[in-house]
C-alpha cells in the first residue's frame, strides 16, 4: 500500500458524522506534523475534534464557516496556504459538507428560485469554488501529490422521489469531479458513495421524506441493521486511497470496495 505521507488535509463538514470519522481515520494514516484544516458550521463540535487530533502530533486549524457564504471558499484556501510548509508531500481535499434539503416535498413544489439557488450554492457551487481555489493555491509541482475526494451518493445515479434537491446536487457534483479528472490528469479524483449511514441526516430523511416508499425503505434498513457506521465506510475509503488503484474520476460505491 502507498503511504499518504505528510499531508495538508482539508475536510469540509468535519464536525460530525462522516466528516468527523474521516478526520480521525486520516490522523492514523498520515505522518506526524501533518496539517488538518477542518471546516464546519458547528464550532463546539469542531473544537472537540481539534482537541482529539492535536494529541496525534498534528497541526489543526479550525474554521467555523457556512460554505454557502460568498467568501467562505477563499477563507478556507487562505488558511490552507498559511498552514502549508515545504515538507508537505500531499494535499488532500475532502468535499464532504452537504445538506439533504427539503425531502418532504415533490419537484412540482419548488417554484422559488431563491430556495433552489440557496441549496445549490451550499451543495454544488461551494465545492467547485473551493476545489478550484485549492488547486490554484497548490499547483502541479515535483514532489507534491494532490487528491480530491467528493463524498457522493447512490442518489447521484438513481432518482429518489421527493429528494429532487439532494439527487440533483449529488449528480452535479459527480459530473463536476469527472470533468476535473479529465482536465487535471495529475490530480487523483474520487467520487466515493459511502452508503446509508447511521447519521442525523438519514434519521431526518426517515422521518421527513414525502414519498412513503422511500420513507419505508429507510425504516426497513434501520430495522434490518443494514445502515452502516461512519467508521465502517471510512475504513473502505481509506483502503481505496491507500491502495491508489482506482481510475481517477470514478464513482465508487462502498459495496464495491
Amino acid at each position: 500500500m502507498a503511504q499518504l505521507g505528510r499531508v495538508l488535509c482539508i475536510i469540509t463538514g468535519a464536525s460530525r458524522g462522516l466528516g468527523r470519522a474521516i478526520a480521525k481515520e486520516m490522523a492514523q494514516q498520515v505522518k506526524p506534523k501533518s496539517v488538518f484544516v477542518l471546516v464546519a458550521r458547528s464550532g463546539d463540535a469542531l473544537r472537540d475534534l481539534e482537541t482529539e487530533l492535536t494529541e496525534s502530533d498534528l497541526e489543526v486549524r479550525c474554521l467555523v464557516l457556512d460554505l454557502s457564504s460568498m467568501d467562505a471558499p477563499e477563507t478556507v484556501v487562505q488558511t490552507a496556504k498559511e498552514a502549508f510548509s515545504p515538507d508537505i508531500e500531499h494535499v488532500m481535499l475532502f468535499n464532504n459538507a452537504g445538506a439533504i434539503g427539503d425531502v418532504s416535498r415533490f419537484s412540482r413544489s419548488f417554484t422559488s428560485m431563491a430556495e433552489v439557488n440557496s441549496y445549490l450554492s451550499f451543495n454544488v457551487s461551494s465545492a467547485l469554488c473551493l476545489t478550484a481555489g485549492v488547486l490554484q493555491a497548490f499547483p502541479k509541482q515535483s514532489g507534491l501529490r494532490r487528491c480530491v475526494v467528493n463524498i457522493s451518493s447512490l442518489c447521484a445515479l438513481k432518482p429518489f422521489s421527493s429528494w429532487v434537491l439532494y439527487c440533483t446536487g449529488k449528480a452535479a457534483r459527480d459530473m463536476m469531479f469527472k470533468v476535473l479528472a479529465e482536465e487535471e490528469p495529475d490530480v487523483r479524483v474520487l467520487n466515493y458513495a459511502p452508503g446509508p449511514l447511521d447519521t442525523e441526516m438519514l434519521t431526518f430523511a426517515r422521518n421527513n421524506s414525502g414519498d412513503l416508499g422511500v420513507k419505508n425503505s429507510i425504516s426497513q434498513m434501520f430495522d434490518e441493521g443494514k445502515v452502516l457506521t461512519c467508521e465502517a465506510t471510512c475504513a473502505k475509503l481509506m483502503k481505496l486511497l491507500l491502495e491508489d488503484k482506482y481510475t481517477s474520476g470514478d464513482h465508487i460505491d462502498v459495496y464495491d470496495v
